[in-house]
């Protein structure tokens, strides 16, 4: 994956907790982990573009661009390339022919790279699922808030949200935000915030833990407790997937416990994320913190109670 980043980014450069996120440093590579699909995504991919790792849910991955690069993505063997696009009606119509036929798929997740990066593809896939009953929830991931806040002023990112403000209307929709530090909570971003707000649709946020940008008590406090204030519920907070590339992301994960026990004594229930491990086998695995004792935290089980080793 290459560096990518707007110009909007580029300006906020001078914060290392946002350069750092983006821009390649010296020894960052260590090829440590293995793995580029540790969540075996590929392996529960049963059509272009549809992920059905989960019985009653499924990801589309819209594309695989987005309007900047993030250097810690679990996508990092994907996102760049037009590979993944869904260029014309039959890749799309393939999709929802899947979702059809398999009446127990009640949760559509548009993913990617991001949904709204692609706003065209996305304002059909919504325009299709709107009206198939057995999808009873739509969610949207997305980071082009932080990306490029600009972006939202556009005519066809307009015609989105005025879709899912007409869906949530019928079913629920909830809009997941991707944020991993307080500094990214400018006026822009906050206004695009508001913008969303506006739609009617639910907003969550997911964070994931990153090396020297937030393992830290007080800038995760400041960031959910922001999130919260401006209407935002923190969904999830993940341990860095063990990608290969990602190494130099993860960080200990007795300090992340340590850092997600004291949070949980100061910050109200709904402004604390899940902290959680996303698995190599199958699930989000919630992590235990320091209020319990004698906790093993090298192992732990999957959804199909298969054995987890999880590297500390």
């Amino acid at each position: 994956m290459q560096e990518k980043f707007t110009p909007y980014l580029k300006q906020q450069f001078e914060n290392p907790a946002i350069a750092e996120q983006y821009l390649i440093q010296p020894n960052d590579i260590l090829h440590k982990f293995q793995n580029l699909d540790p969540l075996s995504e590929d392996s529960h991919q049963p059509i272009k573009g549809l992920i059905h790792k989960y019985k009653n849910r499924v990801l589309i991955k819209v594309s695989y661009r987005c309007a900047a690069h993030c250097r810690f993505c679990t996508r990092i063997r994907e996102i760049g390339s037009n590979e993944g696009d869904l260029k014309n009606d039959e890749a799309i119509q393939n999709i929802i022919s899947y979702i059809k036929q398999h009446t127990e798929i009640t949760d559509v997740i548009l993913s990617g790279g991001d949904p709204l990066y692609t706003p065209k593809q996305t304002l059909t896939i919504l325009e299709e699922l709107e009206n198939i009953e057995s999808v009873k929830v739509i969610r949207i991931g997305t980071r082009l808030p932080i990306h490029n806040p600009k972006s939202f002023l556009s005519l066809v990112i307009q015609k989105v949200l005025d879709k899912i403000s007409e869906i949530q209307k019928k079913k629920p929709f909830i809009i997941l935000v991707h944020f991993e530090h307080p500094d990214e909570l400018t006026i822009e971003t906050i206004e695009v915030i508001k913008q969303l707000k506006q739609t009617g649709a639910t907003l969550l946020s997911q964070t994931v833990f990153l090396k020297g940008i937030n393992n830290n008590f007080e800038i995760l406090k400041q960031l959910f407790e922001n999130l919260y204030w401006n209407g935002v519920m923190p969904y999830y907070i993940y341990r860095c997937d063990y990608v290969q590339g990602l190494e130099h992301y993860v960080c200990n994960i007795n300090e992340e416990v340590k850092i997600m026990t004291e949070l949980r004594k100061v910050l109200s229930g709904i402004a604390y994320p899940t902290y959680i491990v996303d698995v190599e086998g199958e699930g989000k695995i919630p992590v235990p913190l320091s209020f319990w004792s004698n906790i093993n935290l090298t192992q732990c089980t999957d959804f199909n109670n298969n054995s987890i080793n999880i590297q500390v």
